[in-house]
């Protein structure tokens, strides 16, 4: 089997599923990184709502801010977005409060997975985790610290469901182990041009899948995000 013939799930941004031979690998766990007030959130809901329309049942779970208050953004975009949380096909989990009461210290690996297995008790397909920067490694030892992630991200795997992970991201030039381990690394940008603000996206890593390391533009539409086909010039 060639690798463009793999069943692939829908990113839901439209634009983007062509430039990675059809989407992502299911059951794998992706990495979306960007600056503030780059699109990650709304990325990430693009994935989702893609899931509750062909009537999966997905998951949002965010570690700092209600997740209330991100489907009320969305609804510029999207009303359905309503409809599928209160139908249950889009689930919202909000975790900090639960995570933080339990220990005196921000959440751990350990921590934030045993709670997402009791979320993927719901049968789920489709999971965003948001922001992954508000998980604290417990050990300072740089390869302890790996192998902690390896096996979080492995126990996501294990749950069987696509996920992606969302993390703040300002220093472009700096990689953590978290680039290293998901299947797929997606950045997003944004830049000043002619005195316009220029957003972007760039597939850094996409295990199984043949793809341009170019920037391409990234717009915000009426409808969300959207991905055009010719790469910018950087």
């Amino acid at each position: 089997m060639k690798a463009g013939d793999l069943e692939r799930v829908s990113t839901g941004v439209p634009g983007l599923d062509e430039i990675i031979e059809g989407g992502l690998i299911p059951g794998k766990t992706y990495l979306i990184v960007g600056p503030p007030g780059s699109g990650k959130t709304t990325f990430g809901f693009h994935f989702l709502l893609q899931g509750a329309r062909r009537g999966e049942t997905v998951a949002y779970a965010s570690l700092v801010v209600d997740p209330n208050e991100v489907v009320k953004d969305m609804l510029r975009f999207d009303p359905s977005v309503q409809v599928y949380v209160g139908s249950k096909k889009l689930r919202l989990f909000d975790l900090g409060p639960i995570l933080w009461r339990e220990s005196s210290h921000v959440p751990t690996w350990k921590s934030v997975l045993f709670r997402l297995r009791e979320i993927a008790e719901e049968g789920l397909s489709r999971l965003v985790i948001d922001p992954l920067t508000a998980i604290e490694f417990p050990m300072g030892n740089p390869a302890e610290k790996r192998a902690e992630l390896a096996r979080f991200i492995r126990g996501l795997e294990d749950l069987g469901v696509t996920s992606y992970l969302i993390a703040e991201l300002t220093d472009m030039s700096r990689y953590t182990e978290e680039h290293y381990l998901v299947s797929g690394v997606i950045m997003l940008h944004y830049f000043l041009r002619n005195g316009r603000m220029i957003r972007g996206v760039q597939i850094l890593k996409m295990r199984r899948t043949k793809h341009d390391t170019a920037v391409f533009p990234l717009e915000f539409t009426h409808r969300g995000l959207l991905v055009k086909g010719e790469s910018l010039p950087i």
